[in-house]
Parts: structure tokens; C-alpha cells; sequence
């Protein structure tokens, strides 16, 4: 919600008020929760993908080596991370533009200046959205590698102890 209140990007946009002028605003929703809520909800899925695609080939990895130390298998798993970041960061560009493709081609149809549409709300909270979702990305890969390394290494530590 601090994000969403000093980026401003709570409410409609100028963009959004011709389509939603029948409708009554006065419903009593805070829109700058629903704003927090968008962007988490559009984060959760890329981190959700990037914690699946790390820590299924960690677990090979520690199937076809089970006598790794914890700290190769965190290195393996942020390897792993680093990797996949390329790609996802590319997957958040690419929806973004799939996504506005038609509100980017009505800005340019409207003659907006690259300022006006920087500027414009739809756009700085989709930006904001691809930031949070980058963030989180770039913040699970380690977090992942460690979870993953600690949850294989101790259960084989249980496995030889019984």
C-alpha cells in the first residue's frame, strides 16, 4: 500500500474514466488496497514460476550427487536463478506490451508525447507491477536456494540418523 500511495497510481486513469462513466463510483472501496492487491497478485505468479523452475533441478541434482555439501547445492540453485532471471525478466517485458499493445497503440493514435504517457497512471502502475514482480524475482532465487538446500540436506541428515 506505501507504494501504490506515494506512486499515486490508486483510481482511475484518465484512459480508464471514458469506459467505467456509467457505472457509480461511489461503492466504498478503497482503491489503493485493490491497487497493493493487483500488484501482488501479478507478482505471485513469477515467483511462484521461479521458485518451481529452481528447486526441481536442485532436487536432481541432489538425487544424482546425494553426498553434496548444502553450500554446492545453494551455489547449484543460484546458478540455477540467475539463469532463469534472464528469462522471466523478458517474459514480464513481453506481457506488459501484449498486455497495452492497444492502449499503446491508442496513445500513439491520440498523439501522446513519450512524457504524457510515462506519465499517464495505466502506465506507471504497470510499471510499478513489473518492478515489484522483477524485485521478487530477483529476491526468491536466493531465498529458494537456501530453503531448498537446508529442507535436502536435513532430510538426508534424518535419513542416516534412523
Amino acid at each position: 500500500e506505501v507504494v501504490t500511495r506515494h506512486a499515486m497510481i490508486q483510481g482511475f486513469g484518465e484512459e480508464e474514466i471514458e469506459e467505467l462513466s456509467v457505472f457509480s463510483l461511489y461503492i466504498g472501496v478503497n482503491f489503493s488496497k485493490i491497487a497493493a492487491s493487483v500488484i501482488i497478485m501479478s507478482t505471485i505468479g513469477a515467483i511462484t514460476d521461479v521458485a518451481i523452475s529452481i528447486t526441481s533441478p536442485m532436487r536432481e541434482i541432489y538425487n544424482h550427487n546425494p553426498l553434496i555439501r548444502r553450500k554446492e547445492l545453494f551455489a547449484s540453485g543460484f546458478s540455477i536463478g540467475k539463469d532463469i532471471l534472464g528469462t522471466n525478466t523478458n517474459t514480464l517485458f513481453f506481457a506488459f506490451f501484449g498486455g497495452y499493445m492497444a492502449l499503446l497503440l491508442w496513445f500513439k493514435d491520440l498523439s501522446y508525447s513519450v512524457g504524457e504517457i510515462i506519465n499517464s497512471k495505466v502506465f506507471s502502475a504497470e510499471m510499478i507491477s513489473i518492478f515489484c514482480a522483477g524485485i521478487g524475482i530477483a529476491l526468491i532465487i536466493p531465498i529458494t536456494s537456501w530453503i531448498n538446500a537446508y529442507y535436502l540436506i536435513k532430510k538426508r541428515e534424518k535419513s542416516h540418523d534412523s
